[in-house]
């Protein structure tokens, strides 16, 4: 009995995350497990622990098994200990509801997981993926709340609605008399659903109107779809994937200039071109020699992209920029290699050594923006993925050095940097560029729209995961950013899926997978801030501080049941 309700609570929470349009399930997902860990407190259960933790473990392996595409170990290190912590927190809440009855203990699990959530943001070791709100992704028009909220208002809303359908179970079992709780849970139930629509079917897109121009601007996302296991890293040469992504542009361009002709859609003579924009996925350039940014027209592929700009930019009505991923290299000139003693001095905790040339260097997962005008700028990725890109706590587990994933040359602790540094266009439109695993963190992902940006771009590269839920997971968050910012998005990955997303969360155009091809879309731009953006986190940080409140009032009350004891 006991195994029959853990498994059925480990597929609940796993349906939302692998079944689209199916989020609503979790709302009752917890109810199984609440039942099992009930039952086998009554029966005074030995190692139940083993029960909650395979439920936790099926829940994380049904999910992101994918992981094992890239690597076998990092798969089973993600599952295994994300699973681990989950099982912390339960058996937390079991511990304190050993001290309290009645529903403060079902409070107290509530708070612990939220407040665990929004501290796993933030960890070196990150891997929010299964945030309990990110289930409601394919699900926008239940969520549209979540521009005050963010995703964690949707890890809310499931915990409490479980643990009231629960309680009412129970004291239905009990023979209690249930109404003013079964009203309450169904207005948590509903409430927001019916909220959501509300504002779903009501939202119209507010957009800013530039000095020149509509309150609109061009997209076109690029997908050359190179599989980074046989040709990205290996098998093509930079030149040959630089000739196919140009061979792509080009074909977009003259087929989106075909339709504006077309559709009547010129520009009026006199009047000045908005910007338009092309989006390239993240590390597209990254091939030996890298770009250096200290000097990145010493670079080959950096010219032949900025030739290609500057070349489309001759032709009238076009006002073209380019966003593009690459790996790069910054050096550090003058910077000694070691103090007085001798010791070694890096300027920045992830500097490597370059013996040849007696010098620092960063390397870093960056965005190049191309300008219309023949500037350009740089944007470094700063939220890194664990064993790829970086090596977390790396003072202390310099042994785990040895289980860097590889992924195409890109080992090591990469450079990042401080602030959600956002492009700005010729005509002063901006657009911020979160790149791959960026745009998971809501609470981080806000920054660049407070920093400015009027449109979202996305850059990644989903092929390492092969066709399997992974990536499609990947999209459906995106439609998560667009809700808590009201910011449209233009995604590029290299091999798929590659979208437009518009500010209701909804993908309004998209390509198919393990295809080449690219999408031309008009985004609105947007400047105003939702509640989300302005505060951030607001449930994540009251719930940390409500957990520490609890757990002292369940030791204090522990330390008191000894001392009446001796």
């Amino acid at each position: 009995m006991l195994w029959i309700l853990v498994i059925s609570s480990a597929l609940m929470l796993s349906i939302p995350f692998l079944v689209p349009h199916t989020g609503l399930v979790m709302l009752f997902a917890f109810i199984p497990l609440f039942a099992a860990e009930y039952i086998a407190a009554e029966s005074q259960k030995r190692h139940f622990w083993i029960y909650y933790y395979v439920c936790f473990l099926i829940w994380n392996l049904c999910t992101t098994y994918w992981i094992y595409n890239a690597t076998l170990p990092g798969m089973i290190a993600a599952v295994v200990l994300n699973a681990l912590q989950m099982a912390v927190i339960f058996r937390l809440f079991r511990w304190v509801k050993g001290l309290a009855s009645g529903f403060l203990p079902y409070l107290f699990f509530i708070v612990a997981w939220i407040a665990w959530e929004h501290a796993y943001f933030n960890w070196e070791v990150s891997w929010p993926w299964l945030v309990l709100g990110n289930g409601f992704a394919t699900s926008i028009k239940s969520i549209q709340w979540y521009e005050y909220t963010g995703t964690l208002g949707g890890s809310l809303w499931v915990l409490l609605t479980n643990a009231l359908i629960f309680r009412i179970v129970i004291g239905k079992i009990k023979g209690g008399r249930m109404m003013l709780s079964s009203i309450s849970a169904v207005c948590v139930a509903l409430l927001p659903i019916i909220v959501s629509h509300i504002i779903f079917y009501t939202y119209s897109q507010p957009y800013f109107e530039p000095s020149s121009g509509s309150g609109s601007r061009q997209f076109t996302v690029l997908q050359p779809n190179i599989d980074p296991y046989t040709d990205k890293f290996s098998g093509m040469t930079q030149l040959q994937q630089n000739n196919l992504l140009i061979g792509l542009a080009k074909n977009a361009l003259q087929e989106s200039c075909r339709e504006k002709v077309e559709n009547g859609g010129a520009i009026a003579e006199g009047s000045p071109t908005p910007s338009q924009f092309l989006v390239a996925p993240e590390t597209f350039i990254s091939r030996s020699p890298l770009i250096v940014e200290n000097m990145p027209s010493q670079n080959r592929s950096f010219n032949t992209f900025r030739s290609f700009i500057d070349e489309q930019n001759s032709i009238p009505d076009r006002n073209l920029n380019m966003i593009i991923g690459a790996v790069t290299d910054k050096f550090h000139y003058n910077h000694p290699y070691s103090d007085t003693n001798g010791k070694p001095m890096p300027p920045t905790p992830t500097a490597r050594y370059l013996k040849s040339g007696n010098l620092w260097y960063d390397r870093a997962n960056s965005a190049i923006f191309l300008s219309s005008d023949g500037e350009y700028e740089f944007y470094t990725k700063s939220k890194l993925v664990v064993l790829v890109e970086t090596i977390p706590y790396k003072k202390l587990f310099n042994l785990m050095s040895r289980f860097e994933i590889d992924l195409g040359g890109s080992m090591g602790s990469f450079a990042t940097q401080p602030e959600r540094e956002i492009f700005v266009a010729p005509d002063s439109v901006k657009v911020g560029t979160a790149i791959c695993y960026e745009s998971v963190y809501g609470d981080y992902y806000r920054e660049y729209v407070l920093n400015g940006a009027q449109v979202m771009s996305i850059i990644t590269n989903d092929g390492w995961w092969g066709d399997t839920p992974g990536y499609r997971q990947h999209l459906s968050y995106a439609s998560l950013r667009a809700i808590e910012t009201r910011r449209s998005i233009a995604r590029s990955a290299n091999t798929g899926i590659s979208a437009f997303i518009n500010q209701r969360g909804e993908v309004i155009a998209s390509t198919e997978w393990w295809k080449p091809a690219s999408l031309t879309e008009s985004l609105p731009l947007n400047n105003e801030l939702t509640i989300f953006v302005r505060h951030g986190d607001i449930i994540g940080r009251v719930a940390q501080f409500l957990f520490v409140l609890l757990v002292l009032m369940s030791l204090a009350r522990t330390l008191g049941r000894r001392g009446a004891i001796s």
